[in-house]
């Protein structure tokens, strides 16, 4: 009985310094940092040169307007489509593309400034078709944009952003030709 007992205080004593709740105070605070908007990237980039430096900064502001739609911002949309805009003045542009520039650039409306895009691509691919010295750049398209009607834009990379859906439908398209 003796035994027994003594047997009884030990588990007795494991079981309570074993089930002990010990609460640790050198843990490091949990730290949050502020998430940033993120941009959407636009994929691995095609190296493609023109002819004239004209057209190399008709595309490259064409993709900062295609780009800050994707990213579906209206300011640097409208920034975007005003710097276009004074490149293509000087060049033999169609007047329905300059004045979709323009009122892209005086609008903070993404919807407004999407189906202006659409105007943009348009001119825009006219000016450079021809215009390429060495590489390749690709016409894409979107067969759901504007309520199935369908949209192109031009990109300087294989991966699809799509500009006219931004993040809601990012990769809704396809390469329909690649212009070299």
């Amino acid at each position: 009985m003796k035994r027994a007992l003594h047997c009884l205080y030990i588990g007795l004593s494991i079981f309570l310094f074993s089930c002990k709740n010990e609460t640790k105070t050198d843990q490091p605070a949990l730290k949050i940092t502020p998430v940033a908007s993120q941009q959407i990237t636009t994929g691995e980039i095609q190296e493609v040169t023109f002819k004239t430096k004209q057209a190399t900064k008709v595309f490259y502001y064409y993709n900062e307007l295609k780009n800050s739609l994707v990213n579906t911002d209206a300011g640097l949309s409208s920034k975007a489509s005003l710097m276009l805009k004074d490149v293509i003045d000087s060049m033999d542009a169609q007047k329905t593309t300059i004045t979709a520039l323009e009122q892209m650039s005086t609008s903070s409306d993404i919807h407004l400034q999407r189906e202006k895009f659409v105007v943009v691509t348009a001119g825009v691919e006219k000016l450079l078709e021809d215009n390429v010295a060495t590489g390749s750049f690709f016409k894409q398209y979107c067969p759901m944009a504007f309520n199935n009607t369908g949209a192109y834009w031009l990109s300087n990379s294989k991966e699809i952003r799509n500009p006219y859906f931004g993040d809601k439908m990012l990769k809704c398209g396809r390469i329909d030709k690649e212009i070299n």
